[in-house]
């Protein structure tokens, strides 16, 4: 009785393995489909690392269930002789996903469908700042209305919503707790959304999703751990654990721009004062180029044009601006050295339109984390600088939710 009872037993965890197996790799194919596009199978296999048996196994499969399909292509003429090519390509009908990135006093909103693209978008006006906590999703909701409105979309096929923001964002029940784009803490979005469209809706830092970007751009080179930091109008950063994007407890993980850097120092859009952030957003350089007496502009936003023109100060000699801007690399510099002697990553890299400034930045950032951490800690780090537009928010919100997406169709498809 107990050899029969443990043959079973070992039947049943060799059956739910080889499940988790094939789920696996059914997801992979759907992100490599999305991320390069329709493929032939044997592109796909190669793409994937699947064998040709698994390829044809699973493409068949997804085929019946009406998610992917075959798209003939014409061969060129040098070689029409031969048959058409067959390539797979996700139907981008099979649902669509709504990415909304929250701004101050304004909401961008982008709506992608199963393939990934992008298929409309907008910018509305919306109050943050001054807007109160229990109406703050009514106005969210009434934007989505009108956008999906004026692009003629039905919400029929609405099958996740994401709202990506500065701040810290509680994921577990959805709450935006504090973002410098609101006086109001404890914001609820996800519960209200969800109740008004029916659909699960993910609140998220927007770090966070940019990080998730970056997994979708490039994943082989994710593997270990990577730290992307942005610096712009905040500073933020997204920890990427073995592919993966590492959201903590609460979804929380990594504020390193609200890591301390000089205690009781100059004020931060958290309240608080010495923060990274206070010297490296776009907010504490302008702050620190400021004479003595020159007021907070801690709250304020600040346009690209005066960040510009700043910049233009220091780069032609002006003293106090290049010194904000060396106090800017620095605060980074030190912050870095602390994640490196915590986390001990492979790759840190380093995002943000704050990057226009990177010849400023880098001789205090270089110094600063040559003073901060031992040599034999730094020398196989590798620290990288990429270029950055916001639509990075907007492709790494799309990717989680697609990823969500494909999660309830594996389950779906295999209960």
């Amino acid at each position: 009785m107990v050899r029969r009872n443990m043959g079973n037993a070992c039947g049943m965890q060799l059956k739910a393995d080889s499940e988790l197996v094939r789920r696996q790799n059914r997801s992979i194919v759907l992100r490599a489909l999305r991320a390069l596009g329709p493929m032939a199978r044997i592109e796909l296999g190669r793409a994937t690392g699947l064998s040709p048996a698994s390829i044809t196994s699973i493409s068949s499969q997804l085929i019946a269930e009406n998610i992917v399909e075959e798209l003939a292509m014409v061969p060129p003429p040098e070689a029409r002789r031969g048959r058409p090519i067959v390539r797979l390509g996700l139907k981008p009908s099979v649902a669509h996903v709504l990415a909304i990135a929250v701004a101050i006093d304004a909401v961008k909103l982008a709506l992608a469908d199963f393939s990934g693209q992008v298929v409309h978008e907008a910018t509305l006006k919306l109050e943050t700042f001054e807007a109160e906590a229990d109406l703050f999703a009514q106005h969210v909701g009434d934007s989505i209305d009108a956008f999906f409105t004026s692009c003629g979309f039905d919400g029929r096929n609405l099958a996740r919503i994401g709202v990506a923001l500065q701040g810290v964002a509680d994921m577990r029940d959805g709450t935006l707790v504090w973002s410098p784009a609101f006086q109001a803490r404890n914001v609820g979005l996800a519960r209200p959304l969800e109740a008004r469209f029916g659909v699960p809706c993910l609140v998220a830092n927007d770090a966070n999703m940019i990080a998730e970007g970056l997994v979708t751009q490039n994943g082989q080179q994710s593997a270990g751990a990577t730290v992307c930091i942005f610096t712009g109008y905040g500073v933020g950063a997204g920890l990427i654990i073995n592919g993966a994007v590492y959201h903590g407890a609460t979804g929380a993980a990594a504020e390193f721009g609200h890591m301390n850097h000089i205690p009781h120092g100059a004020p931060c859009r958290c309240g608080r004062r010495g923060c990274i952030e206070a010297y490296a957003a776009d907010y504490g350089i302008l702050q620190n180029a400021m004479p003595e007496g020159g007021g907070d502009v801690s709250h304020s936003a600040v346009s690209s044009d005066t960040i510009a023109a700043l910049l233009h100060r220091a780069q032609h000699g002006d003293v106090k601006a290049r010194a904000a801007f060396d106090k800017a690399g620095e605060a980074l510099g030190y912050g870095i050295a602390r994640l490196i002697a915590m986390l001990n990553p492979e790759r840190i890299v380093l995002a943000g339109p704050g990057l226009g400034a990177r010849l400023l930045l880098e001789p205090a950032l270089n110094a600063a984390l040559t003073d901060g951490l031992v040599a034999e800690l730094r020398q196989n780090i590798r620290i990288e600088f990429i270029s950055f537009d916001e639509d990075m928010i907007f492709k790494g919100t799309i990717a989680a939710l697609l990823r969500l997406v494909d999660g309830v169709m594996m389950a779906a498809q295999n209960p």
